[in-house]
């Protein structure tokens, strides 16, 4: 498939699952926006003009969030198992939004406070596997390195998750317990117009970071000595993915909680079609990651309707299998 027909493709294949995620379950049919009868009228207009719309636009923006972050962490570190859920980043941000309610700090500007203390978070924890998982070695090229890598994230994943359960334990309080327990599971029910600002800008900061960066993340492919000996800087591309990584998971995790495995399905899926190009792999990775957490996200409030599935069950279910078929291969 040519580049061109991919992206054609996957565009195509976002706004399809984005219609059908709007008229999908909903309990009353999209020609009421037009009934006689004022309460089915007004009943439509909630649900496809306001409720519906905004949990579609995050779904799709979360989604492309987490995608285009495990598509520069996998470029990064040349590990296909690379992404923000499995390495720890996603469970930082989201010890920093629980620290945020925990202490109930105030909105400022406008912003609720999770959300930056969730970018704070996130990012650090980032570095933080960076520079464990790089031990005293200066290259990624090794399968044992690369091992290192997502033991160190999976490591300090579970140890960030029992902070925060700590947190919550000494919190003593119901209402974050509750808050917490949506955090882990997952899920878009929360999502707000306000919300789907901070995750535009937030993607859009981010995608650019990593855009005007392909050239580098091309490179690096290779291998370092290649990439270095074309001039890249791979520390300064480290700290550059690494932010940019971090703020898009921890802006996913602030509005979402933890969905995981969005950021390895999607990339890889990408790539098996040929985008393996930086500048496709990223606009790719962000439309099909839309895609899919969109369609999950259908599944998870209509498959066993009423009962809403958090959406993150319905991710891992998915990604799983290929986890473990990718690291069959390491």
């Amino acid at each position: 498939m040519s580049r061109r027909s991919l992206l054609l493709f996957l565009v195509v294949l976002c706004i399809g699952v984005a219609v059908f995620s709007l008229v999908w379950g909903a309990p009353i049919s999209p020609l009421d926006l037009n009934s006689a009868s004022p309460e089915k009228r007004e009943v439509a207009r909630a649900i496809f003009l306001s409720l519906r719309p905004t949990r579609v636009v995050a779904a799709l923006l979360v989604g492309a969030s987490l995608s285009v972050a495990g598509a520069g962490l996998q470029t990064l570190f040349r590990n296909p198992l690379a992404e923000p859920y499995l390495l720890g980043i996603s469970a930082g941000g989201a010890l920093g939004a629980t620290v945020a309610s925990a202490f109930k700090l105030p909105v400022f500007l406008g912003l609720d406070a999770a959300v930056p203390l969730a970018w704070l978070g996130a990012i650090a924890s980032g570095f933080l596997v960076f520079a464990l998982g790089r031990s005293d070695e200066s290259s990624f090229d090794s399968s044992s390195r690369r091992a290192r890598l997502l033991l160190v994230g999976v490591a300090l994943s579970a140890f960030l998750s029992a902070l925060l359960a700590l947190i919550v334990a000494l919190a003593g309080s119901a209402d974050l317990a509750q808050e917490t327990s949506f955090w882990l599971l997952g899920g878009l029910s929360r999502a707000g117009a306000t919300q789907n600002v901070v995750l535009a800008i937030s993607l859009a900061f981010g995608f650019l970071l990593l855009r005007f960066n392909a050239r580098d993340l091309d490179a690096l492919a290779a291998g370092d000595e290649d990439a270095m000996a074309l001039g890249v800087d791979y520390t300064t591309l480290q700290k550059r993915v690494l932010i940019a990584a971090g703020i898009l998971a921890a802006s996913s995790v602030a509005v979402a909680g933890l969905i995981g495995f969005v950021g390895l399905l999607a990339p890889h899926l990408v790539r098996l079609a040929g985008g393996r190009d930086a500048k496709i792999l990223l606009p790719g990775a962000a439309l099909g990651g839309a895609a899919l957490l969109c369609g999950c996200d259908t599944l998870a409030h209509s498959a066993f309707a009423p009962i809403e599935v958090p959406v993150g069950i319905f991710t891992a279910l998915l990604g799983v299998p290929l986890f473990l078929t990718l690291a069959r291969k390491m």
